[in-house]
């Protein structure tokens, strides 16, 4: 390799290392061949610990041979050693001495590495225990006790099972008294992680897989806690080989490049459906998925369904005002005075943010004064005036459009601000909640924080311009999607090159001697951007 070609290899952007700890399968249907071409596909560095050497092609499986406990165990330190991963995914294990050994290195190695480096390694469990074709996977005389698989649940982030590995899971755990007769919940109840049930309940050419989640990191807290249904259009193709296996490490592989598990498993969703639609026979049997890289089409994404979602007619047709005219660079403030310096600017589209009494401590009659002038100011400049929050005080002196959180709209009604006639603005941080707001049809959707910021708290970590630009791609041609979170003039060159439409800026204008200029130059580079 010469010196140019040595200095190229160095400049690339490092691919996070995921690591699938599964049985081979020598018809490279499943497994950890699955995985790895999951893993690749999807922009991962793929690393292979073997629990077992199958002989199968895609209709059967005819022996299956486990790792020792020695050799598995050092594939695992060896690999921790140089490789660490970003994630993990875990599949086929042969026998109750793997699952003992893996729940141990888990909580004896894998746990204080964590804790040494400042990690948090997402771990997901798909407890593969038969093949597509009908056989075990494994060993009848070693078979693993139900303590063993909530041992090793209870050391995971999420655990995905089937909707036969569910009913036998749950059988279990019943036979030693668990008193959940519904098989999720009895699962749920036993285990300290997430539970996501695979394969699909059909409903008519739908399926619904349901997530029991459970304390779930950088995640709204209104979010967190949920049993949550994921809706896909069924597929119809019996080249479905593998499809558990890719799911699952789609799944570790998005957490890997920072995604959170809500974010993650949507994705893996709409990547599995995606490859379903391409899927291809190779054998006799079922074929496998086609792969076809980052999921981008809407289509594929899942529809997400959620009790508490039920009461924002999300089905009822709701139509809001569109924007008028394009948002530009959208200054978003808690001061009249600054929101009217950058109206006499020139900018025609504003947001007047005042947080609820939890953290602005005056009286409402206070607040609402400023949101009437607010409104004032909006008509006289023929802006485009979005209220923050209070959208009942807009509804009633009639603002352009009202702007909520995800946490605000489970308090809002969206009819009557439908029927108003009124602009509506959501939040989103990441591919859950952009396809829960999508799903309700606002006038233009934000998207943060895409850098760090100081103006506010937030659950979720920076978005950054990579993920901007996948989001941008999904849905840029469904809503105007404006960019949010540490927006300057440093970085409106890579904002604009994601394909957002806008960009809203807070302390950037809030926090200036002169908040109008500020929006001028901001407006004018923005503007001058191609």
């Amino acid at each position: 390799m010469s010196n140019q070609h040595k200095i190229f290899a160095r400049t690339q952007p490092a691919k996070p290392i995921v690591w699938s700890i599964a049985g081979s399968d020598s018809g490279g249907g499943a497994g950890i061949q699955a995985d790895s071409l999951t893993i690749h596909d999807l922009g991962g560095h793929a690393c292979n610990v073997v629990t077992a050497i199958t002989a199968q092609n895609s209709h059967q499986v005819i022996d299956v041979a486990p790792t020792c406990a020695m050799v598995l165990l050092n594939q695992l330190n060896c690999l921790l050693d140089d490789l660490p991963p970003s994630a993990i995914k875990i599949g086929v294990l042969a026998n109750a001495e793997q699952f003992q050994l893996i729940s141990h290195w888990l909580s004896n190695t894998l746990r204080p590495y964590q804790q040494q480096h400042d990690l948090l390694i997402p771990v997901i469990w798909d407890p593969v225990m038969v093949s597509t074709s009908g056989q075990s996977l494994t060993l009848a005389n070693n078979s693993p006790t139900v303590d063993d698989y909530i041992s090793l649940a209870n050391h995971v982030t999420l655990i995905t099972p089937n909707a036969f590995e569910l009913q036998v899971l749950a059988r279990l755990l019943q036979a030693q008294g668990n008193t959940s007769q519904e098989p999720l919940e009895c699962l749920a109840n036993a285990v300290l992680s997430s539970v996501l049930v695979t394969g699909g309940a059909d409903i008519d050419t739908f399926a619904i897989d349901w997530l029991m989640a459970k304390s779930i990191a950088h995640t709204s807290v209104f979010h967190a806690h949920q049993r949550i249904g994921f809706q896909s259009s069924r597929v119809d193709t019996r080249h479905n080989h593998g499809t558990g296996c890719a799911l699952s490490a789609a799944i570790a592989t998005a957490m890997a490049f920072g995604h959170p598990l809500l974010d993650a498993i949507v994705i893996a969703k709409a990547y599995v459906h995606q490859g379903l639609s391409s899927g291809y026979g190779l054998g006799k049997g079922a074929g496998v998925l086609g792969r076809n890289g980052w999921p981008h089409d809407l289509v594929h994404f899942p529809e997400i369904l959620m009790p508490h979602y039920a009461s924002l007619s999300i089905n009822h047709g709701l139509v809001f005002a569109k924007v008028i005219q394009p948002l530009g660079v959208y200054t978003v403030t808690k001061s009249v005075s600054v929101l009217e310096q950058v109206l006499k600017s020139g900018a025609r589209t504003v947001q007047l943010r005042i947080k609820n009494n939890s953290v602005d401590k005056r009286p409402l009659n206070e607040i609402e004064k400023d949101i009437i002038q607010a409104i004032s100011l909006g008509h006289k400049y023929k802006a485009q005036v979005f209220i923050n929050d209070h959208w009942e005080i807009a509804l009633k002196h009639g603002a352009f459009g009202v702007h909520l959180g995800q946490e605000d709209v489970l308090q809002a009604n969206l009819l009557q601000i439908a029927n108003a006639g009124l602009a509506l603005g959501l939040s989103s941080h990441g591919y859950f909640e952009m396809l829960l707001a999508q799903q309700l049809n606002p006038s233009y959707l934000a998207i943060g924080h895409i850098f760090s910021t100081p103006t506010k708290q937030m659950p979720s970590k920076p978005q950054g311009l990579l993920k901007l630009s996948r989001y941008c791609k999904l849905l840029k041609n469904k809503m105007p999607l404006v960019a949010i979170g540490g927006v300057d003039l440093q970085n409106l060159a890579q904002l604009k090159a994601t394909a957002v439409h806008d960009v809203a800026v807070v302390r950037g204008i809030e926090s200036t001697e002169n908040p109008g200029q500020s929006w001028q130059a901001l407006q004018q580079k923005w503007q001058a951007l191609t």
